[in-house]
């Protein structure tokens, strides 16, 4: 892919007043798996919070990627989905849906509502590519709302 790029985004039910870089984030999405061989994306992550990776491979197979950090980690292979979907690789969708259900920020139905209205705004005149885009958010909610009940299922255990 290209070169690295860095974004945030806060999220809150109040006024956001700060306009500047997260430096201790909840949450790191990461669209590109090659990021981790020269990208420390775990920097400040907060112990509480969650990485979230596209990637085909298993979190036990990148964890030696991620500096030691102890806190979630979710793998999410929204290059297949979106190609399973959409035919092609747009992983912004599922990665967003994977965001979404780590972070509790909505529930699945509100999300999937939200998002239907909107890429029927959207997309109006393509709804093929509304349909793609609504089965790999819902598919990628699953894979990573699946990993979630794994590891509560693992804590009480």
């Amino acid at each position: 892919m290209g070169a690295p790029i860095t974004a945030y985004n806060r999220i809150s039910d109040g006024k956001i007043r700060v306009h500047s870089n997260i430096y201790t984030p909840d949450y790191v999405v990461v669209v590109d798996e090659t990021l981790l061989s020269s990208v420390d994306v775990t920097a400040g992550l907060k112990r509480n919070g969650a990485v979230i990776i596209n990637t085909p491979k298993s979190r036990e197979e990148i964890a030696d990627k991620l500096n030691g950090y102890k806190g979630r980690v979710y793998t999410v292979d929204a290059r297949k989905i979106s190609e399973e979907t959409l035919g092609k690789n747009f992983p912004n969708s599922p990665m967003l849906a994977a965001i979404v259900a780590v972070s509790g920020v909505m529930d699945r139905d509100t999300f999937i509502g939200e998002m239907r209205s909107s890429y029927g705004h959207k997309f109006a005149k393509k709804p093929e590519v509304i349909d793609g885009n609504m089965k790999a958010l819902e598919m990628a909610y699953d894979v990573v709302l699946e990993a979630m009940e794994e590891d509560k299922m693992s804590l009480s255990a």
